[in-house]
């Protein structure tokens, strides 16, 4: 699912070679340095969206938010319509992604192959992402073409600390901080638009989940095994419709 440095070294290339054959086609005629001027302020965009492009697959933050607030576009893409921020939840970049959120980019974004940044999240179960894009408005039914739904994901995910915890495979406080992100991507899901696909925003269940987060820090090992139970019970009640 990453993408490496050849990969958009040469989508760029192949970007710009598309790109000068158009323009010189177009153009039956010597090109002055008046017109090769004007065709390097057309290619600067592209040349920036490279850019950004770039300094998200090498994971430079600075960089990332420096061309941002320049004005390039969030929604940078290669020639196979990856977009910036497929690159950075492909490599689980949640910084860069954040910040490409923060500055606009569509979390509903498909690529050649219609993947959505959304279907990379959960290709790699990456639950704090996948909370980042619902917040942002992500489409959960677009998980339906390739995937599952954040409640199944969640389900998945705390039948695997489950059996870990039981069987002593997992410590506690890894045990505490993969349950925070269960209950947060639970979190997103009762708050965000989904919420019209279930009926009404039940706040407190949204109470009880924010209590729970508070209380995993705290609680003993039979109080978690307890609230794991009651997690899943949960997520079997809610169904999208």
């Amino acid at each position: 699912m990453s993408h490496s440095d050849s990969e958009i070294k040469d989508d760029f290339k192949d970007k710009i070679r598309k790109q000068l054959k158009l323009e010189f086609k177009a153009k039956k005629r010597r090109n002055t340095p008046a017109d090769v001027l004007a065709l390097r302020k057309r290619l600067q965009p592209l040349y920036e969206e490279y850019r950004l492009v770039q300094a998200v697959n090498t994971h430079n933050t600075e960089q990332v938010k420096q061309l941002l607030s320049e004005g390039v576009n969030p929604n940078s893409t290669d020639s196979e319509l990856r977009g910036a921020l497929h690159v950075a939840v492909s490599k689980g970049y949640s910084d860069i992604v954040e910040l490409l959120l923060s500055y606009g980019a569509d979390p509903n974004k498909r690529d050649m192959i219609q993947n959505t940044p959304l279907h990379l999240a959960a290709c790699v179960h990456n639950l704090p992402i996948i909370s980042m894009l619902i917040n942002a408005k992500a489409d959960v039914s677009s998980l339906d073409l390739h995937g599952r739904n954040p409640l199944q994901l969640a389900t998945s995910k705390l039948q695997i600390l489950r059996r870990g915890w039981r069987d002593g495979s997992i410590e506690m406080v890894k045990l505490r901080e993969e349950l925070q992100q269960v209950v947060d991507l639970l979190l997103s899901f009762l708050i965000s638009e989904v919420e019209e696909k279930i009926g009404k925003l039940n706040r407190s269940r949204v109470n009880e989940l924010q209590l729970m987060k508070l209380s995993l820090n705290s609680g003993s090992a039979e109080q978690l095994d307890d609230q794991m139970s009651k997690l899943l019970d949960d997520i079997e009640k809610l169904q999208i419709k």
